[in-house]
């Protein structure tokens, strides 16, 4: 059924480059040239965690999504390549790397993605209660579809993540979902904007058997809605924002087992301040309300995808942070993160680099 889905997704994606590249001036749309895009990074994020929710732990590594091929008809292309990530200590090929293939179409106002394809091509904005930091070290391909619109006030994308699937125990899992964000006012100061997605986990009639989990099937949906203002455009700053809203979650097992039957609804209020200058900044993000992560004990990363410190009743995150881009090409971010609960402060330090080569 949601294969059929992606298909017509993008079927659909087809259907509004055809349309927009209709409207378009196509003097080159027969020649074909050669295209690459390279993304190599590397990160380090060591947690010095004496808390309830979260281990201390040291992750690092470096990555490399490499993939070459070609552009044609005004704004088309194809593409193939690997994405292959070895963390620091571990035994060098030790992951398996993934495949890339994918379909690209960029026009004026509609960018389209479909096949394997670099999930840091997702634009949206996502708090980290819906992504965590270490989707972004170690999830690097998204297999489905990405459709991006860009527009004067704002914009909006839409994603199809098949994660997994195993035919032998069973184990499948999915994710669609949704990020846009609406400009406000004459000069755009302000914003609305919402994100959110569903998770679906299905383990396996095994796994229940062998006493893995209570429940073969598990669903869970993460959203936030929030308004926010931007200063950054008319202060001397480079970025002076601050958005406030809810963030929430509905989580449930198909079958009842104990407190994995039925939807628990979960949501608090979450807010973002962040200022910057020159590269130095400051983020501090707050969250008050239930624990968006009822089925944790259970299931864990499994099932939930952000940062598990929002599994706490009240919680404040705050980044000290240096950030460069030079040449438009290298990325650099170093920062000092501290993490406020009601068991004490956490503390960890990040770095990470990006190189993003493109033609």
């Amino acid at each position: 059924m949601f294969k059929k889905t992606v298909l017509i997704v993008l079927a659909g994606c087809m259907s509004i480059a055809a349309g927009e590249q209709a409207q378009a001036k196509t003097g080159s749309a027969g020649t074909v040239k050669f295209d690459y895009d390279i993304r190599l990074g590397a990160f380090l994020d060591n947690g010095e965690y004496n808390s309830n929710y979260k281990t201390p732990q040291t992750l690092s590594g470096a990555y490399v999504t490499p993939a070459v091929g070609l552009r044609f008809g005004g704004g088309h292309r194809i593409m193939t390549g690997i994405s292959f990530l070895q963390q620091f200590g571990q035994k060098p090929f030790g992951e398996t790397p993934d495949f890339l293939a994918y379909y690209n179409y960029t026009g004026r106002v509609f960018n389209g993605f479909g096949g394997l394809l670099p999930r840091a091509e997702m634009k949206g904005y996502y708090s980290r209660a819906l992504f965590s930091d270490s989707v972004g070290y170690f999830k690097h391909t998204l297999a489905g579809a990405l459709l991006q619109w860009e527009g004067e006030r704002g914009g909006i994308e839409a994603f199809f993540d098949w994660n997994s699937e195993d035919i032998k125990t069973g184990k499948e899992s999915f994710m669609a979902g949704l990020a846009g964000r609406l400009n406000l006012g004459r000069r755009g100061l302000f914003n609305v904007g919402l994100a959110g997605y569903m998770y679906h986990y299905r383990i396996g009639d095994k796994a229940v058997s062998a006493g893995e989990a209570p429940n073969f099937l598990v669903d869970n949906v993460m959203y936030h809605v929030y308004g926010g203002i931007d200063l950054g455009g008319i202060t001397a700053l480079d970025v002076l924002s601050l958005d406030v809203g809810i963030v929430g979650s509905l989580s449930r097992g198909r079958i009842k087992v104990g407190n994995a039957g039925g939807w628990t609804p979960r949501a608090g209020f979450h807010a973002r301040f962040n200022l910057e200058w020159h590269g130095w900044g400051i983020e501090d993000t707050f969250f008050a309300g239930k624990g968006l992560m009822p089925l944790w004990d259970v299931y864990g990363s499994q099932v939930y995808w952000g940062d598990a410190f929002y599994n706490a009743p009240v919680y404040n995150r705050t980044d000290l942070y240096w950030s460069k881009t030079l040449a438009e090409r290298l990325s650099i971010r170093a920062a000092l993160v501290f993490h406020q609960t009601a068991g004490g402060l956490d503390f960890c330090q990040q770095a990470s680099l990006l190189v993003h080569l493109w033609k």
